[in-house]
Formats: structure tokens, C-alpha cells, sequence
């Protein structure tokens, strides 16, 4: 025991204890040095905006910008043209490392495909309830001589006949033929002043009559356009006027305008 407190105490003890921590601290130093320049440490790369590139694009884009991507996803939107980007993960202006991957949802260059309802005998209404439930649109309306008046009578894809059941690509247009009863039967004006866009446009499809053209002025987005209401329409509902099934009604639609509603009709009373 004696032996080993001379030892501590001794001269050749200090150096040798002194030269490890030196090589200690030089040891950490370097690992620490080395750790750093392996994993870049301290070094970010912003990520690019990637929405709107096309997938034929991407190598050429997304060159020398030290990162990597990977398509994970393709969705069908039929606002944006197919094969460009819509989606990234991490988002643009990010702070990430060197070589990280920047995963990528893409548009699909074809709709997916859903089956055709059968719209046959269904109310006006009641199909444009139906193909919006099923991601179609309602198209073009055409009326002809039945006994059942705005009912369906045919449903059609770019002319000609779809049955229920066919397969046909997601967003497709749908012309229907409704009936407007027999002989030469007309029907009053309905007044819309007052309604939201889309309940104006409903009240036309349950009256058997199509949509005209739509004009709002300061509507800045299709939230306006949602809120506004319609404060003048052409032809001007009237319960004496008589109309054709079928016929266009135009709406001016706005968000500040004042709604003046007509004294002589009482759909808004």
C-alpha cells in the first residue's frame, strides 16, 4: 500500500498521467472532428419547390441540389395537369441534411375508374345528387314530349347511351334527355333572388329548367362564389310569365350587392 502512494507521488506518475489525458483529449477530439464531417453536421440543404414539376423533369430539376427524391403516391386531380407533382414530404423551404429523400405525390395521367349510376326515372335532383356522389358531372340537358315531367328518360357519355353498371373514367361529363310532359306544356318563371348560388342552382334543376350563364363581379375566389347571393336574374320570375322546360336561367350573383326581393312573388316571403 505504501508502494503505491510513492507511486502517485512520484514524477514518472505525473507524466505519464498528464500524457494520457493529452492523448485522451486528442483521441475525442479527433472522433469528434471525424463525426462531424461523416454525418456534415451543421450543413442544411433547403428543399426546392417541387409542385407542378413534371415526373420526366425531376432528374434534370433536382440536380446538383445534393437530395434525393422517390414518387410514393399517384392521386387522379382533375384540377392539374396529370404527371407533375402535387405533393411533397418535407415540405418546400425546409432545413434538411445532405442526400435526404424528398418523397413525392404525383397527378395520375388516368382517372380511376367508377361504375355508371342508373339515373332512369330519378327526379332532376335526385340524378345530380347521384352523380356527385359517384365523382361525375352532370352535363348537357335535353327534353322531350313524356308523361313524366323533369324526370330522366336516358343518360348519355359524349352522345350516346351509358348503361348502369359500365365503367367509365371518374369526372366524366353526363348528358341526360329528361321528359317535359305532353304537348306544348309550359311553366311559370320561380324566383331565385335572395338564394345562394348553389340553392339557386338547385331550385332551377327541381323546375325542370338549365343553368345560364353566372356572373358575379367581386367574387375573388370559389368561396365567394359559395356565399354570394343572387340579386337579379334573366328572365325575371314571374308567376304569369310562361317558359319552356328547359329553358336557361341566367344569374347575377354578388357578395355585397343589396338583395332587392320583387314585390310581386311569394317564393322568398
Amino acid at each position: 500500500m505504501k508502494d503505491i502512494f510513492l507511486f502517485l507521488k512520484s514524477k514518472r506518475f505525473r507524466i505519464h498521467f498528464i500524457i494520457s489525458l493529452f492523448a485522451g483529449f486528442i483521441i475525442f477530439w479527433c472522433s469528434f472532428k471525424s463525426l462531424s464531417i461523416f454525418t456534415h453536421h451543421g450543413i442544411t440543404i433547403t428543399v426546392p419547390d417541387f409542385a407542378n414539376v413534371k415526373t420526366e423533369d425531376l432528374d434534370k430539376f433536382i440536380s446538383g441540389k445534393q437530395l434525393r427524391y422517390e414518387v410514393i403516391d399517384s392521386v387522379f386531380a382533375s384540377k392539374v395537369a396529370a404527371g407533375v407533382v402535387i405533393k411533397q414530404d418535407p415540405e418546400k423551404n425546409s432545413s434538411v441534411k445532405q442526400n435526404r429523400i424528398v418523397y413525392l405525390t404525383v397527378s395520375a395521367k388516368m382517372p380511376p375508374l367508377v361504375k355508371m349510376p342508373n339515373l332512369v326515372d330519378a327526379s332532376m335532383r335526385q340524378a345530380q345528387a347521384l352523380l356527385e356522389s359517384y365523382g361525375l358531372k352532370a352535363g348537357a340537358r335535353e327534353y322531350r314530349a313524356d308523361q313524366c315531367v323533369n324526370c330522366v328518360l336516358a343518360q348519355m357519355l359524349k352522345g350516346k347511351k351509358v348503361e348502369a353498371g359500365t365503367m367509365i373514367p371518374k369526372g366524366s361529363v353526363i348528358d341526360m334527355i329528361l321528359g317535359k310532359g305532353q304537348g306544348d306544356e309550359k311553366i311559370s318563371i320561380p324566383c331565385m333572388i335572395g338564394l345562394s348560388h348553389k340553392d339557386a342552382l338547385d331550385k332551377i334543376a327541381e323546375n325542370g329548367l338549365s343553368q345560364g350563364v353566372v356572373i358575379c363581379s367581386d367574387c375573388k375566389t370559389s368561396a365567394d362564389k359559395e356565399n354570394a347571393k343572387v340579386y337579379k336574374q334573366t328572365p325575371a320570375c314571374s308567376s304569369d310569365v310562361m317558359i319552356n322546360p328547359g329553358s336557361a336561367i341566367d344569374l347575377y350573383i354578388s357578395i355585397k350587392a343589396k338583395v332587392v326581393f320583387p314585390i310581386d312573388t311569394t317564393d322568398n316571403e
